[in-house]
């Protein structure tokens, strides 16, 4: 794939620090700016099955260039929407015919916030 497949450019957010109550919070510190990304909605659930309570449940997926070496303890910050996900996974497909493509980090998205807050 090449750069045409982004619909967006993001920030890596990386570094945790402790709360006054002793609790591990990222900082939110950006080690990469600018990096053109494809985030996009892969799916939803819209019944819970074990309350049977209807609710929507978006899975979020992302894919980045490689080199930009995200970690799954790292946070990204969507720069055109502002929204923030955490990383659930990281996954790296396996390249094909002997070649590793430019875009060869797909990201399992969870967002934290929303535009605004």
């Amino acid at each position: 794939m090449t750069a045409e497949v982004a619909n967006t450019t993001i920030s890596v957010l990386r570094g945790t620090t402790t709360s006054a109550l002793g609790d591990v919070i990222p900082t939110g510190e950006a080690v990469i700016t600018g990096v053109p990304a494809f985030i996009g909605e892969t799916g939803r659930k819209v019944q819970d099955p074990s309350t049977e309570t209807p609710r929507t449940i978006r899975q979020v997926a992302g894919q980045v260039p490689g080199w930009c070496g995200i970690q799954n303890t790292d946070q990204i910050l969507d720069e055109r929407t502002g929204d923030t996900y955490i990383i659930l996974s990281v996954t790296q497909p396996p390249a094909l015919f002997g070649r590793r493509e430019d875009w060869n980090q797909v990201l399992d998205l969870k967002r934290v916030t929303a535009a605004g807050t």
